[in-house]
Parts: structure tokens; sequence; C-alpha cells
């Protein structure tokens, strides 16, 4: 059972009372927050949530950039009794609208800057009621529900009395990319958020003298692991909105932070920068880096930093790490209280050597997800057998080291992000010109994928790749874009009529495809 005081807002608390006027939260924009400040004003925000009617087990979304704001609503949601849904602030159009209404949320924390997008969808809300607005003016809106200020319903509110959450309680409920359906709310306890930071981000012995380095989102489990270890650790938590290998170093000096995430690509964005004679003089100590560098050891040397690394997804709570010592290219060895399995497609574990899929489950309860989210079916299925069945694939050597090696469906990951091959094909469908679509993954030079949509045309149409890319710009995130395009006659079937995408990966770029680079068509920021 975890002691209440390491359950995140009891932590927040505990601090405050220890050290009140300790600076935990710092942003690269020169703002900061003391625990003191932080767990008076989750309170105050806590009653104002209360008195807009969020209960016991209720969901509340949350849509702001990193900001302490973010924080905030995530410990305020907490202490009156409800569930933080985080939501992605690249999303827009149908992907939003779908997050909103499946969550049924009646309550939304946001920001000015995304009131536009979500005044877009308004008119499909089915739950939400009331939006707030922190960090900045109220915006007047007529096609919203009640839109409040968040100075008169947040921080003048009465401070609410709460016991808190227990360990057992869903701490907030993220949305991770379906491979084959719409997104899945993985409803996450606090003690699985609790594993996962600690097993994720293994610092004992860091204290007050350490900073964690976090570019990466509170809407993810990335942002929130690190946030949750500095709590525990009383380090200071360093938060920028998003990732810039420009900045990643300046940054690091100038809040002295001595340990950081580098997930994805972002480790090649670093390893790219032009070497220098100071490439080791700075802070930084330790880095966890998923997946590992090309050359890990001589990422080492040349930054003067040790590496580690894990497996995990949001559903998990890293079962396997490497801790700070390397095995080759291995993600680990499993960890107390986890236990793991490699099996066949009848769950039949297979011997060591073999590839087959990762299937988890651990020895105490509630260090897991809890299900997804109004989707009971998807629960089951991913629960079958009395064990998590990831979706992912590798392999266990004969000494007990894993090699994590690929999704076995068809989601894509680019630039740090999961994208659901499904949900895109349905947004590029919905171009007039288009009349099917498939999209698959293409190995980028920087790791990960670019996205490749192929597709087939109506009849006695002008379409160009410009205009699908166009058509697309202002209805999903960026990182969801395609670089290539490519238009066939027909797209390979099996006899069920389904995509035999394991064609169209095989083909890869060809020269019919369209490049968006190479084409020099400029996304707008």
């Amino acid at each position: 059972m975890l002691e209440r005081d390491r359950i995140f807002p009891h932590t927040i608390a505990r601090r405050a009372r220890e050290c009140p006027d300790r600076i935990f939260l710092q942003h690269v924009d020169g703002s900061e927050m003391a625990y003191g400040e932080l767990h008076s004003r989750a309170l105050h925000w806590a009653g104002g949530l209360a008195a807009l009617g969020v209960a016991k087990g209720d969901t509340a979304l949350v849509m702001l950039p990193n900001t302490a704001e973010s924080v905030l609503s995530w410990l305020a949601i907490s202490w009156a009794g409800g569930i933080e849904v985080p939501v992605n602030t690249a999303y827009r159009g149908k992907l939003l609208e779908y997050i909103i209404n499946n969550s049924t949320a009646r309550v939304l924390i946001t920001c000015p800057e995304y009131i536009e997008r979500i005044e877009a969808v308004a008119a499909g809300f089915t739950h939400l009621r009331t939006v707030i607005v922190v960090r900045g003016a109220t915006p007047s809106s007529t096609t919203l529900p009640s839109v409040m200020d968040g100075a008169t319903a947040l921080d003048a509110a009465t401070p609410i009395v709460s016991d808190g959450p227990a360990y057992y309680d869903i701490a907030n409920i993220v949305y991770t990319s379906g491979t084959t359906g719409p997104s899945k709310g993985v409803m996450m306890p606090w003690a699985q958020s609790h594993e996962m930071s600690i097993s994720c981000l293994p610092v004992d012995g860091f204290g007050e003298d350490d900073a964690w380095y976090s570019p990466f989102p509170l809407f993810h489990m990335s942002g929130k692991i690190a946030l949750y270890a500095s709590a525990l650790q009383n380090c200071r938590f360093v938060m920028r909105e998003s990732f810039s290998t420009r900045d990643f170093w300046p940054d690091v000096d100038r809040f002295g932070c001595t340990i950081s995430l580098l997930i994805g690509t972002t480790n090649a964005f670093v390893w790219s920068l032009p070497e220098q004679p100071d490439d080791a003089d700075h802070p930084l100590k330790y880095s966890l880096q998923s997946p590992l560098p090309a050359d890990p050891d001589a990422y080492m040397k040349r930054f003067g930093i040790k590496i580690g690394s894990c497996f995990n997804m949001t559903e998990i709570s890293a079962p396997i790490w490497t801790h700070w010592t390397l095995h080759g290219r291995s993600c680990g060895r499993l960890r107390p209280g986890q236990q793991l399995r490699i099996v066949d497609e009848h769950d039949e574990e297979v011997p060591p050597g073999t590839i087959g899929e990762i299937i988890v489950r651990t020895d105490q309860p509630w260090l897991m997800n809890a299900g997804y989210f109004n989707m009971p079916e998807k629960t089951v299925e991913a629960w079958r057998n009395g064990w998590f069945h990831t979706g992912d694939v590798g392999y266990v050597d004969e000494d007990g080291w894993y090699y994590y090696l690929d999704r076995k469906k068809d989601a894509l990951r680019r630039r740090g992000e999961n994208i659901s091959s499904m949900e895109l094909e349905a947004l590029v469908n919905d171009h007039p010109d288009v009349q099917e679509s498939a999209v698959i993954g293409v190995a980028s030079d920087l790791g990960e994928d670019d996205v490749k949509v192929v597709i087939t045309i109506r009849p006695d149409c002008d379409f160009t790749p410009e205009s699908l890319i166009t058509y697309l710009i202002p209805r999903i995130p960026r990182f969801m874009i395609p670089r290539y395009v490519e238009v066939l006659d027909a797209l390979p079937k099996t006899p069920t009529e389904k995509v035999r995408k394991e064609v169209l990966r095989q083909a890869g770029v060809t020269p019919g495809t369209w490049d968006r680079e190479k084409s020099r068509m400029v996304l707008p920021r």
C-alpha cells in the first residue's frame, strides 16, 4: 500500500508544510512558484471546482500549455475528488470534439489561445457545460456554454477542506492514440503514477540541489512523471512549452538542471548539434532516453552524462529498466514487483530469443491501468487471460535482458507523438476529392516515422497533393501533417476488402510519391 504522503497532491501538501518558500516550479520564461503558493492556490481552485459541481469521480478537462496553471489544475481537480483529463494542445476539429465528449466532463479549464478551436466544435458537445479561462482575459463567446474567468471562479473561491485522493483513486484519464480505432482514455490510479515516476526516473539520492528539465507536455506522462518525481525528490521542476534543440543546453545551464528525459527523436537532435570542446561542460548528470541513441557510449562520452532506459507505455508502469547501467541495445531487466511474459498469438510463452508480444501484470493492485474509460470491450480485450497485452513485440535473452522491437499494429510515431492511422485516414477521407486512403509510416532519417498517405481520388477532379495538405493544416495537429502523398488507381486489398498495408510499406517512397519537403511547401507555425 502506497504511503499517503507519497501521493502527489499529499506530497505537495507535505512540502508546503515543511518548506513553503522553496521554489518548486520554474518556467523558462522566468516565472516560478513555491510549494506554499502552489498548495494554497490548489485548495482555492478545488473549492471553485467543487462549487461548480465537480465531485468524487467526476471528470474535468484541462487544455493548457506547460505552465504552473496546468499543475494547479491537476492538483485542484484531485483535491475536489475529480479526475483530470488532460487534452493534447495540438488537437482541433473532430479529434478535439471526440476527447471532450468521450470524457463526459462538464468542466474544461483552458486559456484564451485555445478558445477559437473549442468554439469551432461547440455545436457537437454532449456533456460540457462550463469553460473556465485562466492565463489571460476571458473572451466573450456566443457559441460556448458558460464561460467563466479563472480569477473569479478559482482563485477567489473558498479553499476546500478535503481528505484528498487515496492511492487507489484515479489520478487522470490520459488519451492514447488508437491504432485501429478511436483514441482510448487510460484510467491511471495514483499508485500507478507513483510507480511509473520512481521506475522511469530512478534517482534516489537526488534532492534540493537538483533540477529536472522537462520540455515535454503535461498532457503526456512524459511530463507528468518528471513532475511527480521532482516532488518526491524535492527537486526543482523546470519546464518549457516544447522541446527545442537550440535551447536545450542553454536552458540546462541557466537553471542548473541535473537530469532530463530525451525521448523519441530528441536525443538525435541533441546529438546533431555541432561538436564543441565544452560539450561536457554543463550541470546535467543523467539522461533517461527511449529509444537509446545509435551509439550510447559515444553519447555518454561526448556529453559527460549517464544514460538510462526503460520500456513503458501509458497503460503500464515501466516493468523493464536499465537503471543507469546499459547492456547493449536492451531496454533493461524486469523490475521487482512486475511480471512479464513474451508470448505467441495464443498467449503461450515463447523461449528466450524468440520474438513475441509483451504482456505484463504486477504483484500488487493499482500499479497499472484500471481499464479504458467508457470502453469496457477494449478493456476486456487488453486484459485477456489476466495479463495486459501491450501490443508491442520484443524478445528476452538467456540472461534476462529484454529487447523492444516494434508495435504489432499500424500506429505511427513522429516527433515523439503517437498517430492513429485510422483517425488520420478518416480526416483525409473528408477531403472532397479523396475516395479512400491508407496511412503508413516511412522510416525517417531522424528516427521514428514520416507520415505517408496513399489515396485514390474521385473521377474528374483536379486533385493535387498541395490541396490535400492545405485542407489538413487547419484540421489536424502539425505533427500529423503527411510528408508524402501518393495517388494510386486502387489500393491493394484482401478478399475481405481490408487494405494490405504491408504492401504499401514495402513499396515505401516510390518515383510516383510526392514529397512535401522537396516541394518546399512551408507549413504555418
